[in-house]
């Protein structure tokens, strides 16, 4: 069981799931050699009737000063090191050293990937997958597909296909062959589908880490119980970037029905910043936080700015987790 685990996380890792930029930005002592593609070679073989789509730029973020902060940090989880040099040496992948960049989409109807474009040896990979499971393999398509047993036996297996020397996806095995019928032009990819392709047509790949989707169909569900909940559903789309270095710098624009439904969500947003800027006044971090986020309207869109610095993100965070008087080994 603790085999099985340590395969499927390092999967994981690997393929920068969750915590594995935390994981990679932590633990590598190596430089970035791995080439970043453009923007549109990361999402050539992502299916045209997947709604969601986000990326990060592995590379950028290996470089930045946030990375570095980090590294400084990592005696504070010395398994967790360990754990990922025995996945290094045993796959030959150094995920800060080998990948450059992911991406990662998903639908409406349960549908999700992530694929992973980088340096890899597909035979070193799946050699230390068996040696700690016992995966299936299957040729679909021309691609070799290693699903990986479920453990919780609910039926829903998980496994990674190697779509090429540079790109490795990850997810059930109906959405690894969707992603390969894309890549044989059996389907169409969603550069052409012309809703995503326009929300992401101007985001760079320099940007770290950036997402679009259609909002319409999962925000109509949100509860209705809320002002933002009763606002919320009128978004049809949205888009944003963010960048970390010495601070949080990002942007979000959602699109709305009308530039009346806007001016409802942005009235409600500024709200929020309002609320949160009063009761900073008794916690000068929250009110810095809060100082450095701008909602704005133009037309139908809602567009929210953050610049936040780092140290203030760090220190909230160490408050919620020991508010005053209960510090690191107080008990």
């Amino acid at each position: 069981m603790k085999h099985r685990r340590f395969v499927i996380a390092s999967a994981l890792v690997m393929i920068g799931v969750a915590g594995a930029i935390a994981v990679l930005a932590l633990y590598s002592n190596h430089l970035v050699r791995a080439s970043a593609p453009s923007l549109p070679d990361a999402l050539n073989n992502i299916p045209s009737d997947y709604q969601f789509i986000s990326g990060i730029n592995v590379q950028r973020f290996v470089t930045s000063p946030y990375y570095a902060r980090l590294r400084q940090k990592q005696n504070q989880a010395p398994q967790i090191g360990n754990d990922l040099a025995t996945f290094i040496e045993q796959t030959g992948v150094d995920p800060a050293r080998d990948v450059s960049y992911l991406v990662f989409a998903g639908g409406l109807k349960g549908q999700g990937v992530g694929i992973v474009a980088g340096t890899f040896d597909p035979d070193k990979i799946v050699s230390f997958i068996k040696s700690k499971a016992s995966p299936s393999e299957l040729e679909y398509a021309g691609a070799r597909v290693i699903m990986i047993p479920d453990k919780n036996r609910t039926g829903v297996q998980n496994g990674i296909a190697f779509l090429s020397e540079r790109q490795i996806a990850v997810g059930n095995l109906e959405s690894i062959k969707s992603v390969l019928d894309t890549r044989t032009g059996t389907k169409a990819s969603i550069l052409s589908n012309t809703g995503i392709s326009s929300l992401i047509s101007n985001i760079s790949p320099e940007e770290m880490f950036w997402f679009a989707g259609n909002a319409s169909g999962l925000l109509a569900r949100a509860p209705l119980t809320t002002p933002l909940g009763q606002n919320i559903s009128s978004i049809q789309s949205i888009v944003g970037t963010l960048n970390i270095t010495d601070a949080v710098v990002g942007r979000i624009t959602a699109t709305a029905v009308s530039a009346e439904a806007a001016a409802k969500l942005t009235d409600v947003f500024k709200g929020f910043v309002a609320l949160g800027q009063i009761s900073g006044n008794q916690n000068p971090d929250l009110k810095t936080l809060l100082d450095g986020v701008s909602v704005s309207q133009n037309n139908s869109q809602v567009n929210l700015s953050l610049n936040v610095p780092v140290d203030v993100l760090e220190k909230l965070q160490q408050n919620r987790q020991f508010p005053a008087g209960k510090q690191p080994g107080a008990f």
